[in-house]
C-alpha cells in the first residue's frame, strides 16, 4: 500500500519543462477566473430572463472555431476561438444573451437531454489557473459528449431554425436592455461573423440554412438599437474581459506569434501585459514572465496575478514561495476552489512537518462538497498517505476512481480501504456506502 501512495506522491510533483506548452484540441478548461466572470454575467442574464431555476455551468472548449452552445439545464459551452475573437465585453455578452434566449425560449430540444446528462458527471478535464494541465476528470468522455453525433456543436452555428435564431436574437436584445449592457455589441459581433461568412456565403440559400443571413439580423440589431438610448457594460465587466481574453489567448494562441502580435490585438494595456506574462510562461521564459506579473501585482495587487506567479514559482521548484503567492492570492479569493487545490499541492510538496495536515484542511471540505473533484483527491490520498492513515488513503484512490468513472479500479481499491478502516467510524461507514454505489452501477452496466 505504501509504494501506492509513493507512486502517487511522484506523480503529483510538478514537472519542469521548457517546452511550449500546448492544449489539445477538444480539451476541456475549468478555471477559477474564467468560470467566475461568465457565471455572474449568465446568471444575470439568467436572472432578467426569467431562468430562477438555473445556475449556470461553464465548459471552455479548446477551439479556435468562434461558436457556443446552450443546452438543457443551463449548460453553456464556449470555444475559446470566441473569447479571442470578440473584441470586447459587449460583444460577448451579444453571443451570451443569445444563447440564453435559446434555453428561455424553450429551443433546446430533448433530443439534447441524454447527452447533457452524460456531460455534467464526466467532470472537468484540465485547470489553467491553479494547476496547469493536471487531470481532474475524464476529458475524453466530456470531449466525446460535445463532439459526438447528434450533439450540440455537431452543426455549429447552424443548429437551430430560423424561426428560433430570430426569436433568440430579440430576446437577447430585451436581456440586454435591462442590464443597461447595451446592444452594439451584439450588432458589430455580427459584423464580425458577417465578414467570416463572406468567402461562401454567395454559395448558400439563406433558405438551406438554419440560421437567418447575418445581413438581416445586423439589420433587426439596428433598427432596434435606433430606437434605444446608448448603453455599454461598466467599466469595472470590460477590464474583467479584457483580462478574460488576454488569458485565452495567452494560453491558446501561438505564444510566440501572440508576442509579435499583442499591439495588434485590440486588448487593454493591462491584458496584454497579462498574456505576455502568460505567453513567455509557456515558452519557458519564467524570469520575464515573473517580471510581467510583479509590475501587474504592484499596479492592481489582484489574486489572478498572484495566482499565476504560484503557479510559475511551484512549477520551477520555488515551492516555498510558491505557498507565499498562492496564500495571498487565497486571502483575496476565499471562493476560487482550484487555487486551493494547488495550494494544497504546493504545501504537500514542501518541508513543512505538518504539511499533511495543512493539506488535508484544505482538501477535505472540497472533496466533500464537490465529490467529482478527482484530482483533489488525488492529493487526499497523498496527504492521508503521509499521515500514515492507509485505510484513508486508500478511500482517496477509491473515491477518485469511482468519480473518474472507473468501476474496475474503484471496486479492490474501496474493499482494502473497507479492511484498514476501523469498523463503526465515518470513513468505514464510508467505504461501505462507496461499495454499495460501486457494485449498483457495475450491476446496472451489465
Amino acid at each position: 500500500m505504501y509504494k501506492i501512495i509513493a507512486l502517487i506522491a511522484l506523480l503529483a510533483l510538478p514537472q519542469l519543462s521548457h517546452a511550449v506548452i500546448e492544449f489539445k484540441q477538444g480539451s476541456v478548461i475549468v478555471d477559477d477566473e474564467i468560470e467566475e466572470l461568465l457565471s455572474d454575467w449568465i446568471t444575470s442574464l439568467f436572472k432578467v430572463a426569467g431562468l430562477k431555476d438555473h445556475k449556470p455551468k461553464i465548459y471552455l472548449i479548446v477551439n479556435p472555431e468562434i461558436n457556443a452552445a446552450a443546452t438543457v439545464g443551463g449548460v453553456i459551452m464556449i470555444q475559446s476561438g470566441l473569447i479571442a475573437k470578440c473584441e470586447n465585453a459587449s460583444q460577448l455578452l451579444g453571443v451570451l444573451a443569445h444563447e440564453v434566449g435559446h434555453i428561455a425560449g424553450g429551443h433546446v430540444s430533448r433530443i439534447d437531454q441524454a447527452a447533457n446528462e452524460a456531460l455534467i458527471p464526466a467532470g472537468a478535464a484540465l485547470i489553467l489557473g491553479g494547476a496547469l494541465a493536471l487531470a481532474t476528470g475524464n476529458p475524453s468522455l466530456l470531449a466525446a459528449g460535445i463532439y459526438g453525433g447528434g450533439h450540440v456543436f455537431e452543426r455549429g452555428m447552424l443548429k437551430f431554425s430560423r424561426t428560433q435564431e430570430s426569436s433568440a436574437d430579440q430576446a437577447a436584445m430585451k436581456y440586454l436592455d435591462q442590464l443597461g449592457w447595451g446592444v452594439t455589441g451584439m450588432r458589430d459581433f455580427f459584423k464580425i461573423i458577417d465578414e467570416k461568412m463572406a468567402l461562401y456565403a454567395q454559395q448558400l440559400s439563406p433558405y438551406a440554412m438554419s440560421h437567418p443571413m447575418t445581413s438581416e439580423r445586423i439589420q433587426a440589431v439596428e433598427d432596434h438599437a435606433r430606437e434605444k438610448p446608448q448603453q455599454s457594460p461598466s467599466a469595472t465587466i470590460e477590464a474583467n474581459f479584457q483580462r478574460l481574453r488576454a488569458k485565452v489567448m495567452g494560453f491558446f494562441d501561438d505564444p510566440r506569434s501572440l508576442l509579435q502580435n499583442l499591439s495588434r490585438k485590440k486588448l487593454s494595456a493591462e491584458g496584454q501585459q497579462y498574456a505576455k506574462a502568460i505567453a513567455l510562461y509557456r515558452l519557458g521564459k519564467y524570469t520575464e514572465a515573473l517580471s510581467e506579473l510583479d509590475n501587474l501585482i504592484k499596479s492592481t495587487n489582484s489574486g489572478w496575478y498572484h495566482e499565476m506567479k504560484g503557479q510559475i514559482l511551484f512549477d520551477t521548484g520555488k515551492i516555498n514561495e510558491s505557498i507565499q503567492s498562492l496564500e495571498t492570492a487565497s486571502k483575496i479569493r476565499p471562493k476560487a476552489k482550484y487555487l486551493r487545490i494547488m495550494l494544497a499541492h504546493a504545501i504537500l510538496e514542501s518541508k513543512d512537518t505538518n504539511r499533511a495536515n495543512k493539506a488535508k484542511a484544505i482538501l477535505i471540505p472540497i472533496t466533500q462538497k464537490d465529490p467529482d473533484n478527482t484530482f483533489a483527491f488525488r492529493l487526499l490520498a497523498i496527504a492521508e498517505g503521509k499521515s500514515n492513515n492507509p485505510g484513508q488513503a486508500l478511500l482517496a484512490l477509491a473515491e477518485e476512481a469511482y468519480a473518474k468513472g472507473d468501476l474496475d479500479l474503484a471496486r479492490p481499491k474501496v474493499a482494502q480501504a473497507i479492511k484498514e478502516l476501523p469498523k463503526e467510524t465515518p470513513g468505514h461507514q464510508r467505504a461501505l456506502d462507496l461499495q454499495y454505489e460501486i457494485n449498483t452501477n457495475l450491476k446496472n452496466s451489465k
